[in-house]
């Protein structure tokens, strides 16, 4: 099973490097769910479909890690194959 916390970790330090500081503050609010699992769970979820998808294509083609990415890498049983599949259109494979 995938360590989210150390995935988000990487992929909110790769969103204040290559995309802005006001995206990457916005996504730090995964820290406040990290020790609850299915919580952190559902906050990636909502952030998944939530109205910033273009913030997870631009990490993915600027090559830092995706939130998008993290939910394709980790998959099932932590994401449902709707969640995969919403990752998978927002960055194009």
């Amino acid at each position: 099973m995938c360590d989210l916390a150390v995935e988000l970790r990487r992929c909110e330090a790769d969103t204040a490097r290559l995309l802005n500081k006001g995206a990457a503050v916005r996504l730090a609010n995964w820290q406040q769910y990290e020790t609850n699992e299915s919580q952190l769970i559902a906050f990636v979820q909502r952030v998944l479909r939530g109205s910033h998808k273009k913030n997870g294509w631009e990490l993915h083609c600027k090559g830092g890690r995706s939130l998008e990415q993290i939910v394709i890498d980790c998959g099932s049983p932590q994401f449902t194959e709707d969640d995969i599949r919403i990752a998978r259109e927002t960055l194009g494979i």
